[in-house]
């Protein structure tokens, strides 16, 4: 089986996603190009944004699919909600698709992902993440820390304070960021080398499956596994 990802992020988790599909099992190995396709490879390919995903780099994508036939058995888009609710994110990308291709005639699969904020959301939940002992009121992480526990409830609910003028993703991030400087984990967009170990991984993956939260991440997980 041969696999095109096409995947929204440009910055972290496109550089973390090779490394998380060694730690599932997945035994397709990665190529730079379609054209270097020949049997249980992957391409994986930013879709530059959410905006540029729905609007042109997944028709581009599907036309290159069709210009090498018989390469790709199955397209794989992975984009975040950001705003929008779970199902609306994921029927947006199916009428995209409608809009130029009968996909009952497409020559190989497609399925779409959606992570349930952003790929932040996801590294929350990590098992024994959240501060066991009582963060100081002085921190920088306590106005975070005070507002959810991430380690009780599940990341991907929740919300942006209504005094902080932020999106989702974006307070998500900040959490994070705050928790890692906190816990002087270093992380960055750029750099994000500390989630990408098998540790942080399987720690994301045993709290889903032990919890039955972060079900966006679950079926992200089941998907992969499912095909080692």
């Amino acid at each position: 089986m041969n696999y095109y990802i096409l995947l929204e992020d440009e910055k972290s988790f496109i550089k973390v996603l090779p490394a998380w599909l060694k730690h599932m099992g997945f035994l397709c190995e990665r190529v730079a190009d379609i054209k270097e396709i020949s049997q249980d490879n992957y391409v994986l390919q930013s879709g530059q944004g959410v905006t540029q995903l729905v609007t042109r780099v997944l028709f581009d994508t599907i036309n290159t699919i069709l210009d090498n036939p018989g390469k790709i058995d199955e397209m794989i888009v992975i984009l975040d909600t950001e705003e929008m609710g779970y199902e609306t994110r994921k029927n947006q990308v199916l009428a995209k698709i409608k809009e130029k291709y009968d996909i009952r005639d497409l020559p190989f699969q497609i399925r779409i992902l959606v992570c349930n904020h952003c790929f932040e959301t996801w590294l929350l939940g990590r098992k024994d993440l959240y501060p066991r002992k009582t963060v100081p009121e002085t921190s920088f992480f306590y106005p975070y820390y005070k507002h959810y526990n991430i380690a009780e409830e599940d990341p991907e609910y929740m919300e942006v304070p209504s005094e902080i003028k932020e999106t989702t993703g974006q307070y998500h991030f900040h959490y994070l960021h705050e928790l890692f400087r906190y816990k002087r984990i270093r992380y960055s967009k750029k750099k994000p080398d500390a989630v990408s170990s098998e540790e942080y991984f399987t720690g994301i993956a045993e709290r889903a499956t032990e919890t039955g939260q972060l079900f966006s991440f679950q079926e992200f997980y089941d998907y992969f596994k499912d095909r080692t």
